[in-house]
């Protein structure tokens, strides 16, 4: 009698996150790079200063790390015009 090795490749379900940056240029390659924002938040700011606006993202956790790694790292590629049309809007909805 022979045995027979199986194996089985496990898949796991990506881990779909809600991501919130005030961070406007790290939004808008995340823009650029084809992920759409849900939506915006306002926190309000001690002191009286002036609302801090919150970009939400829903992304995949890992998806999210390689995003990172790559702005963070410098190595991201985007082309300019979706970056800087992306910047332009996400500046716009600061300012509303």
């Amino acid at each position: 009698m022979s045995e027979k090795l199986i194996v089985v490749e496990e898949k796991t379900e990506p881990k779909i996150t809600v991501f919130k940056t005030s961070d406007l240029y790290f939004s808008a390659y995340l823009i650029s790079s084809g992920f759409s924002m849900m939506t915006t938040e306002r926190q309000e700011m001690p002191d009286g200063k002036r609302p801090k606006v919150v970009f939400l993202f829903k992304i995949d956790e890992t998806i999210l790390s390689g995003m990172k790694r790559t702005f963070f790292g410098g190595t991201g590629t985007v082309k300019v015009r979706l970056y800087v049309d992306a910047l332009r809007n996400l500046k716009a909805m600061c300012h509303v």
